[in-house]
């Protein structure tokens, strides 16, 4: 078994909480992570119908079938429990009793807000980061086979069925049960062609207002669709950071898949040849490079505080991690071979920042530049990082 940088933490998180939760996407590796880390506690599956209409029904009785805590898988079903739960843990607060892991962290979120505020531990797992595969004879050998294969454990499974049909089983799943939990959806075929269009816009800037053009529905009803693929953990929806540096910046979000491998099979890209010539190739790479560096973030228990930054002119830095008044930088680009332009989007927010922003003591830091060649090189005050580094790259930063 693949062994998962979130199970390095959750020893000192069960020593120091009486809950866990444990959230990400569906087939990510959740609920194995939460049994491998909790042997002792015996577990409950509230997708099953039965435990779902007892937990329902009488979560008194239910809960007190676990003296001892237990691991509740997919507990977004049965929002309502843990109102009873924060009951148990109040009469009972010894740590590491309870795991709770979903699917929908908006969904799950709103309930364990009220319920469980400061008795709760929150982690996020996404599937396999790149740093995760390297560790097993399974990683990706090339980028264009990491951006095709992305990160879901079932594809690396050599007995699991071919891949490419797993991910549209996948797909018709998550419209079938998890958009349809959370949205009145009466034409799934439409969300079907919603998914599509996102994918063709992954790494680009959203316009509800487009989208909805396309497929004929309203803005509202996008943004409500854009939130349910957010909330599951589909995309992820990239705000920009509103300090402008003298600039007008643009505010629109940018819309990132959170697995370039589903958004490759919504592309039907059926091989590594497809992907490479493909048209959204650089926006492929950039979504893969996207997703690890938010992996290494939440991986490590590190707060998802990346933004991006687009001035009004065109001036665009694909990703900014913020650490109190130092911003550091990161650019992505799909090309093997380092060029010196490569930096200049970071050298003129350096320079930007320097000029317009010395009350507020804010600084830039050297930034990183990820590119899709296998060789490390500096470039003045930044560096090239390749693309298989990117965890490495980001080890130091808080």
């Amino acid at each position: 078994m693949l062994k998962r940088t979130l199970a390095t933490l959750l020893p000192s998180y069960r020593a120091s909480y009486p809950v866990i939760a444990i959230t990400g996407p569906r087939q990510s590796g959740k609920t194995i992570l939460a049994q491998s880390a909790a042997p002792d506690l015996k577990y409950v599956n509230l997708e099953s119908p039965f435990e779902r209409v007892a937990a329902t029904q009488d979560p008194v009785q239910f809960l007190a079938r676990f003296p001892d805590g237990a691991i509740l898988d997919e507990v977004q079903y049965v929002p309502e429990l843990l109102s009873y739960l924060q009951v148990r843990v109040d009469e009972d607060a010894s740590r590491g009793r309870w795991i709770l892991t979903g699917s929908h962290q908006l969904q799950l979120g709103r309930s364990i807000a009220p319920s469980l505020a400061g008795r709760v531990a929150r982690l996020e797992l996404l599937p396999f980061s790149y740093a995760e595969l390297a560790t097993s004879g399974r990683r990706p050998r090339t980028l264009a086979e990491a951006v095709f294969r992305g990160g879901y454990p079932r594809p690396y499974d050599e007995s699991a069925p071919e891949p490419l049909g797993w991910l549209d089983h996948y797909i018709a799943d998550f419209i079938d049960r998890d958009v349809r939990q959370l949205l009145e959806i009466r034409d799934r075929h439409a969300f079907g062609r919603f998914m599509h269009l996102c994918a063709a816009h992954t790494g680009q800037l959203i316009n509800s207002s487009k989208l909805g053009q396309v497929l004929g529905v309203d803005h509202k009803t996008i943004s409500a669709w854009l939130g349910v693929l957010e909330a599951c953990y589909v995309i992820r929806l990239q705000r920009p950071h509103e300090r402008n540096f003298g600039k007008r910046i643009t505010k629109s979000s940018k819309l990132y898949f959170l697995d370039s491998g589903l958004a490759c099979r919504l592309l039907h890209i059926t091989n590594l040849q497809q992907v490479m010539t493909h048209p959204n190739w650089g926006a492929l790479v950039e979504t893969w490079c996207m997703s690890e560096i938010l992996k290494t973030r939440l991986h490590h228990g590190l707060r998802d505080n990346l933004w991006y930054w687009r001035s009004h002119d065109g001036i665009e830095i694909d990703a900014i991690i913020e650490n109190g008044t130092q911003l550091i930088p990161i650019e992505i680009k799909a090309s093997l071979t380092p060029d010196a332009g490569d930096a200049a989007p970071i050298r003129k927010l350096r320079e930007l920042a320097s000029k317009s922003d010395k009350a507020n003591h804010t600084s830039v830091s050297p930034g990183i530049i990820i590119n899709g060649g296998n060789e490390p090189r500096i470039l003045g005050e930044d560096r090239i990082v390749p693309w298989h580094s990117i965890a490495e790259a980001l080890a130091s930063i808080p």
